[in-house]
């Protein structure tokens, strides 16, 4: 067990000072992983941010890490740091919704390239996000873009959180995950960002593979 136990302050903090906490002891990444799950419990279907929690692999991925960290095995500045994942992208056991009620139920048998990647960089899927249904590609309104509700950010819960990637923007806001990811062809990193106070990354088209 960690030295400390983990705080709702810690669960806001970036990803550098998550990292350092790890590697100094303060908690297991498995606490952290706990704490973060507990969190997207309690205050997720407020924000209607969440489609699914990934507990199993989340707790087995974050022992890895863990004991991997004690051993010296370091994989970087992701290692054993819990992340939530926009349901646009397929992770293998977990439906992927696309955001949309006739998708609800289905399922890939493989992970997408970005998961096999942050795998190897030893972070700790806890989440699929939610998101506009289809990411937008058929029009939308906030009252009516997914079958999980309009999502809401965490400072104004009149206010919609933005989207296409509204789950990401709320989850990561309201310190449910370390980091999140979602994905823009037309702002919709940018929208949730600005909607929710955060700083939005959209990398280079073509860098990540689809």
């Amino acid at each position: 067990m960690g030295l400390m136990p983990v705080t709702d302050e810690d669960l806001f903090d970036t990803v550098p000072e998550l990292a350092e906490k790890l590697r100094a002891g303060e908690f297991t990444s498995r606490e952290l992983t706990a704490a973060y799950l507990d969190r997207l419990e309690r205050i997720g279907p407020k924000l209607n941010a969440v489609v699914t929690t990934t507990e199993d692999r989340a707790l087995e991925y974050a022992d890895r890490a863990d004991a991997e960290l004690a051993n010296g095995v370091d994989r970087g500045p992701l290692h054993g740091i819990p992340y939530g994942l926009k349901d646009l992208v397929a992770v293998d056991g977990y439906e992927t919704t696309w955001g949309a009620a006739p998708y609800r139920d289905q399922e890939f048998d493989y992970n997408a390239e970005i998961v096999e990647r942050f795998d190897e960089a030893g972070a700790v899927l806890v989440a699929k996000l939610a998101m506009v249904e289809l990411a937008g590609g058929m029009g939308y309104s906030p009252d009516a873009m997914s079958f999980t509700g309009t999502a809401y950010t965490p400072w104004n819960l009149d206010v919609w959180s933005g989207g296409s990637s509204s789950g990401p923007g709320a989850a990561t806001a309201a310190g449910l995950v370390g980091f999140s990811v979602g994905s823009e062809t037309w702002g919709s990193i940018f929208s949730p960002s600005g909607n929710c106070g955060l700083s939005g990354l959209r990398p280079t088209y073509g860098a990540i593979s689809r």
